[in-house]
């Protein structure tokens, strides 16, 4: 392959990835998926380990898990380094930062999407409203996974007004958060949240984009409620559905206080590593429920991580 070839592969895969997180190009996406795999065709690596993303979740074509390791497996063998990270974690389940070359379609023949998709049985904290536990809901390693992805794009946490339904900075929130939007996603992230559509019985398409939080010593998230407000949200309810579902990961636990308090129930819980907690945010007829009113408590020494996952109560329109 000639230097000017090249350069022309990796200027329409930058381009059609720029598309692609790019809201307002929103309607080019069909475009902007041909340039990634136009590129992906012609061996390049980071553009072999995009298509394997597109693969999995199913991106202008049918969702296929199979192939999306097949292909995860040949950008890891041209050179992938994110790729190569993504296989030994799912092999091996170990987090390596720089894995050495390996033969990766051995390392893909070993990786179990029955294991990998299955989520633990739970344990209910409560009935009514539906509090669930689920130990050991994510692995060690797929916990340092989330906090590496997210540690580079964190950011002061916003909330959305009630009143104005617009988002923006309030005392009540002083934690940090990452967003894992199209750009950010990968197979490790997408298996997670396909094992929470799976352990909640919910399609992935009423999963929101996911987030990872982070809070210092003395950070919080007061009291709030996760549901949408109905009065000055009630054009995206129209469209998406309303929140029913929160699903929290616990991806660390070396650091003191930082409890997940519900105060109307009196119960305050905190997890393990690799634990989630799952809890409805709407009643049984599926109205909004304030008894789910809930706070992340600062930790009073040390920094927390969670991983966090809204859902709606139905596929977007």
């Amino acid at each position: 392959m000639t230097t000017s070839t090249a350069a022309r592969i990796e200027e329409q895969f930058r381009q059609g990835m720029a598309m692609l997180a790019d809201p307002a190009a929103a309607a080019g996406w069909r475009a902007a998926l041909e340039l990634v795999d136009l590129s992906a065709a012609a061996g390049m690596p980071d553009a072999i380990e995009r298509r394997a993303l597109f693969e999995c979740m199913g991106v202008g074509r049918p969702r296929d898990w199979n192939k999306a390791l097949d292909s995860l497996a040949e950008a890891a063998a041209a050179g992938s380094q994110d790729a190569a990270r993504q296989l030994v974690l799912l092999a091996e389940d170990r987090f390596d930062a720089e894995p050495p070359p390996r033969n990766w379609a051995e390392l893909r023949a070993r990786i179990s999407l029955d294991d990998r998709l299955q989520a633990p049985r739970g344990l209910d904290l409560s009935s009514d409203p539906l509090i669930r536990s689920i130990a050991g809901f994510a692995t060690a390693a797929e916990c340092k996974w989330l906090i590496a992805a997210a540690a580079p794009h964190l950011e002061r946490a916003i909330i959305y007004s009630t009143e104005s339904g617009e988002p923006g900075r309030d005392a009540g929130r002083t934690n940090r958060f990452a967003l894992f939007d199209f750009a950010h996603l990968d197979l490790v992230i997408e298996m997670i949240r396909a094992r929470i559509a799976g352990a909640i019985g919910a399609p992935l398409p009423c999963l929101e984009v996911s987030q990872v939080l982070s809070y210092a010593a003395g950070e919080e998230f007061a009291p709030h409620c996760d549901f949408l407000d109905a009065r000055s949200m009630a054009d995206e309810i129209a469209r998406r559905g309303q929140r029913a579902v929160t699903v929290l990961v616990y991806l660390n636990e070396d650091f003191e206080g930082g409890e997940t308090s519900f105060p109307e129930l009196g119960l305050e819980h905190r997890g393990r590593t690799g634990d989630a907690l799952v809890f409805s945010n709407v009643d049984p007829g599926g109205m909004p429920d304030p008894r789910t009113r809930h706070a992340g408590r600062p930790p009073t020494r040390g920094e927390k991580w969670l991983f966090s996952q809204w859902v709606r109560d139905r596929m977007p329109a």
